[in-house]
């Protein structure tokens, strides 16, 4: 299990037979094994569902938290389609959003709370080589300012640049948060923020804190580059000065920046065809960015042949106050002082436009529409080819738009921005926006300074790069005035930065490693590209460090205690925040209600259980109502129906044909020594829906979830269960992403000896445990069901469930009519396992009432495909519907059967959507003052009628009950509730009650008196607006009600292990009812 639950080690369906022999997990997933490229294609499917960025992001965050090898195969070999997604613009808004979409950590979070004890925070990171570094404060991120430890999106979304773009392999990157508090009061003022709210502590408590950081990463991590990233003004420069000698490092957003803006100002300068000594660059912004990129413009032009004097002249800042000039020198801060010219005072962009007649201008203010039509005219106006620059992130802070930019200026304009823009046609000319991503420079930085072992990067390091950049750029890009190479064309690019920096290193003797004989082949080697680790190796203790986290079992994620945190080796790895159960129930309501379709939402909640399984059952049980639809019907229908499309993880286990004779063996895979609850199902006929073979796997997972939502069940102690035998669905054989054996169905006694292999295997291997069969065909169903309820703890939910929770409903419509039940008669349109089911429970029900078998039998007709079942027809029928081939003329038709045997209720378990229709309502309601109507066809889409059908046709007279959910119903000014005949209101109480009693098999008659349980639960007032259920927020106690009266049955019949007195039974059960919190100390 732990190599599947480790990102780096799970390979998912790709792992072959062999490796999941090897690694214990052959059972662990479904059978099929599919191809990288197959996953990767299923994977790209499943982003492109997705419209909004930010899920987008969401999705490729999740998935890297999954499966890292499948994550960043999928980027790479689609960087130019997930760059907008794994960094700016997208990473802008999750990191605005950092709090609400929280869900799994990465990285490290060292807090000013740790000083002093960092070294030990560092010594829990589980890799002992990291090669590169990305570090931030929060303060400011992008042009969105200080956003404390919601930066962190920062450093994740630049070190899987570093391996996408330039190869660093991921085991070998680490993302660190530094938390010193925030100065942004709306943080301060979140619920959901995840850092410490307090000011930010500065001066020599911070620089000293800093240090220590940064000099345990260096000193625990030998030959680590650490990158500074979105540090503020006040701090960048001074860090990045005092530690520049004495680490390798760099601050991206003032030398990787800079880098990247001088390659695109070089491929202008080529596109123009003019010298670059003779440019002159005003800058909107005086920040980190902009005297970086002036700073490194000046290299180029100083190693070109200027004076550093005349050099520096060609570069003039505005900021906040104006134009950068010497008048001011003494306000200035001391990165501007160098850019600070003599010139009269300037207050307005515009006007110094006009006195520098600048031949660029470039961005870096974070202040959108700066570069208004005013400045791009005047540009024009100045110069033939104006450069036009606005770098500033994300697209929400950038000076101007691509499309402004080349409409304002006809075209003429060379343009490149920091965030990326779509092609602009101006007068039938394509014009392709560069992007001035930094990630064009820092991971071929990064690359090269690994290759290397470079002791420190130098501003000259940046310039070179610069150039190994424009120098990729072709007359093609330019001749669409693109100024840099296709971002398709970015790993090319990093190894040629690489390349070069090596050689940097060499000439300047700043390398600790060799110089390789081959360069090209050194690069290309340290190049990971998405390969599969080449020996997985599992966590000896999966209760500590990070791999408690990943344990869903066992996550409490941010509820984790400070005092949790350092005695389980957590230390470091969460945010400084520690959260209430109700808060993150809070959290996980907001992600929930973004999402716009049921499918989106059972996804989530799908992966929201693969992550903290107690957070995921608290959400449900405090929301049962609302979640139901979407953890079962009718949602959980649509995805077993698109499982192979929609899957991420599996759940359960599979048994396949295959693995005949292996089953005890394979039982063993199961990490939890106990298991209460098994459901079973071979997938021949899920819902309504045919047989989809282990696509309906969503059923037994789905299910169990109700058990322990409802009932109360641990779930630790649920294990669902598909077994494979093939499936006779042809679009599923032909389905490249079906997850199951592609061949027919296995039938007969090779069938039914593995079935009993695989029953028999869970009877012994979990004494005690509790088999409900699930959507199994009916040519089985019965068959097993009798075979084996003598012999285990089992009953078929189709069969037994269907008609208690039906019998109930039936039972709350007498009492609605005050009618006497042996005076009911019932047409069931459907004779298979729920049909058969619910008759044979009904005919209990009514010779304990008094009735003799024979005359209960005839209170029940069933119509299947071939009419009315009758004795005519006996030499045909299948076994299950002999006791109900009554004497009578055959009848083709349901409206023919409905006038001669003149029903008081017809139910429905046919799957055939329409068929109660107006015609049949308005006869019922002929035939009877309130009509029984009970459609209890899954999912919605295979109803027989619907509740907005049947209440209006009827004007409100019947009595209604559905399968699947639907909402009220207004007729005449009445509001009617449909019941949902959710068998949800029965097999949980069946567990649990199955669980105290220890019982040793399930009865007819438990099933009996648990319909009666539930219908005695159902008030006047539920009635009062035709509605046979309770609400489904009583659902636990309904199952605790109905668990008393299982356990009386059992101990009554003598099929109880354990015995409890009618004083100490409420107790018994209230105590095996799992309700999940967080309350009591963490204990693995």
């Amino acid at each position: 299990m732990q190599v599947l639950q480790n990102p780096i080690t799970n390979l998912g369906l790709t792992f072959d037979d062999s490796e999941r022999a090897k690694h214990g997990i052959s059972a662990l997933q479904p059978p099929a094994v599919f191809s990288m490229e197959d996953e990767i294609e299923r994977t790209m499917n499943q982003f492109k569902m997705i419209a909004n960025p930010l899920d987008k992001y969401m999705f490729l965050m999740a998935l890297q938290s999954r499966n890292e090898t499948l994550f960043y195969r999928l980027v790479i070999e689609n960087v130019t389609e997930m760059m907008p997604f794994l960094y700016t613009p997208t990473v802008g808004e999750a990191c605005q959003k950092f709090g609400p979409i929280f869900q799994q950590p990465r990285g490290m979070y060292i807090s000013i709370k740790d000083k002093g004890g960092v070294q030990k925070i560092l010594d829990n990171w589980p890799y002992k080589k990291v090669d590169v570094v990305v570090i931030t404060d929060g303060e400011r991120i992008l042009g969105l300012g200080d956003l404390g430890t919601y930066g962190m999106g920062i450093p994740v979304g630049k070190l899987n640049l570093y391996t996408a773009c330039g190869g660093i392999h991921p085991d070998k990157c680490l993302p660190v948060t530094i938390d010193v508090g925030t100065n942004t009061q709306s943080l301060i003022d979140d619920k959901f923020y995840t850092g410490l709210k307090q000011p930010r502590v500065r001066g020599e408590e911070y620089e000293a804190f800093v240090e220590e950081v940064l000099m345990g990463l260096h000193n625990t991590f030998p030959g680590v580059l650490i990158q500074f990233e979105d540090f503020g003004n006040t701090t960048a420069f001074g860090l990045l000065e005092k530690f520049r000698g004495k680490i390798c490092t760099f601050n991206d957003d003032i030398q990787g920046t800079a880098s990247v803006a001088l390659a695109g100002l070089l491929s202008a300068k080529r596109a123009k065809g003019s010298d670059f000594k003779d440019e002159l660059f005003l800058f909107q912004g005086a920040g980190e960015a902009g005297t970086g990129i002036a700073d490194l413009i000046v290299e180029e032009l100083v190693a070109e042949g200027l004076s550093l004097e005349d050099a520096r002249k060609r570069c003039w800042l505005v900021d906040s106050k104006g134009l950068v000039v010497k008048s001011r020198l003494a306000g200035l801060q001391h990165h501007k002082i160098a850019y600070a010219h003599e010139h009269a005072e300037v207050k307005d962009f515009i006007e110094a436009i006009k006195s520098l007649k600048p031949t660029g201008i470039v961005g870096v203010s974070a202040q959108p529409g700066v570069f208004s039509k005013e400045v791009v005219d005047l540009m024009c106006e100045l110069n033939e080819r104006p450069i036009i620059m606005p770098l500033s992130n994300p697209t929400s802070k950038a000076e101007c738009t691509a499309e402004q930019a080349f409409t304002w200026s006809k075209g003429k304009c060379l343009f490149a921005s920091g965030s990326p823009f779509d092609p602009v046609v101006v007068d039938g000319k394509t014009h392709v926006p560069g992007q001035g991503n930094n990630a064009y420079i820092f991971p071929g930085i990064g690359l090269g300074a690994q290759v290397a072992g470079a002791k420190h990067i130098t501003d000259d390091m940046m310039r070179i790069a610069a150039r190994a950049l424009a120098d990729y750029v072709t007359d093609a890009d330019l001749a669409t005035n693109c100024l840099y190479p296709a971002l398709s064309e970015i790993r090319t690019v990093s190894a040629n930065i690489a390349k070069a920096i090596v050689e940097e290193c060499h000439k300047t003797g700043v390398a600790a490693k060799p110089k390789p004989a081959d360069l090209d082949a050194a690069v290309k080697a340290a190049m990971y590209a998405g390969e599969a680790p080449p020996t997985i190796e599992t966590p000896a203790d999966r209760t500590k460090g990070p791999a408690l986290l990943r344990n869903p079992s066992l996550n409490r994620g941010l509820a984790f205690t400070a005092k949790e945190r350092e005695a389980n080796g957590l230390a470091g790895f969460l945010p400084p925040a520690v959260f209430s159960m109700d808060l993150l129930v809070e959290q996980t309501r907001w992600q929930f209600e973004r999402l716009p379709a049921p499918l989106d939402k059972y996804r989530y909640l799908m992966a929201l259980q693969n992550q903290n399984e107690t957070l995921f059952c608290k959400f449900v049980i405090d929301n049962v109502t609302e979640m139901m639809p979407f953890i079962y019907t009718p949602t959980v229908g649509e995805a077993c129906q698109k499982y192979g499309q929609i899957y991420q993880k599996s759940r359960g286990m599979y048994f396949s044909i295959k693995q005949k004779g292996s089953i005890k063996k394979l039982l063993e895979q199961w990490p939890q020594p106990s298991v209460e609850v098994v459901v079973i199902t071979d997938g021949e006929r899920i819902l309504g829906l045919g047989d989809l073979g282990t696509y309906g796997m969503g059923i037994p997972v789905g299910k169990l979830n109700l058990y322990t939502a409802c009932g109360g069940i641990h779930p630790d102690k649920c294990l669902p269960v598909t077994i494979d035998v093939g499936t006779n669905t042809q679009s599923l054989i032909d389905d490249k992403f079906y997850t199951g054996l592609k061949q027919p169905r296995v039938r007969g006694e090779e069938y039914e000896a593995f079935v009993e292999e695989v029953l028999m295997g869970l009877h012994n291997t979990f004494p005690g445990v509790l088999i409900q069969f699930e959507d199994f065909g009916n040519t089985t169903a019965f068959g097993l069901l009798e075979k084996f309820r003598g012999k285990i703890c089992t009953f078929n939910d189709d069969i037994q469930g269907t008609a208690s929770v039906a019998l109930a409903g039936l039972l709350s419509a007498k009492r609605a009519k005050g009618s006497d039940f042996k005076d009911e008669l019932f047409l069931f349109q459907g004779a298979g396992e729920a049909g058969t089911g619910i008759a044979d429970l009904i005919v209990e029900e009514l010779v304990a009432e008094g009735l003799s078998l024979e005359d209960a039998r005839k209170r029940c007709w069933l119509v299947d495909s071939k009419g009315l079942v009758v004795k005519s027809r006996l030499a045909g029928l299948q076994h299950h519907k002999i006791a109900y081939a009554h004497e009578h003329a055959e009848v083709k038709d349901f409206i023919e059967a409905i006038k001669s045997l003149k029903p008081t209720g017809i139910v429905g378990v046919s799957a055939q959507p329409g068929v109660f229709s107006k015609e049949v309502v308005d006869l019922m309601c002929e035939l009877n003052e309130r009509p029984i109507i009970m459609p209890l066809s899954n999912p919605t889409s295979k109803a027989e009628c619907t509740a907005e059908q049947a209440f209006t046709w009827s004007k409100g007279k019947c009595l209604f009950a559905s399968g699947s959910p639907f909402d009220p119903v207004v007729v005449d000014g009445k509001t009617h509730v449909p019941g949902q005949g959710n068998n949800a209101y029965i097999f949980p109480g069946i567990g649990l009650g199955a669980q105290v009693a220890g019982a040793k098999h399930i009865t007819d008659d438990m099933m009996r008196i648990a319909a009666r349980a539930l219908a005695d639960y159902v008030t006047d007032a539920d009635l009062a607006t035709n509605c046979l259920y309770p609400a489904l927020s009583e659902i636990r106690t309904v199952s605790a009600n109905i668990a008393k009266a299982i356990v009386k049955e059992a101990q009554d019949k003598g099929l109880a292990t354990k015995v409890w007195t009618e004083a100490n039974l409420d107790a018994a059960v209230e105590a095996a009812m799992y309700s999940p919190n967080f309350a009591t100390p963490f204990s693995a």
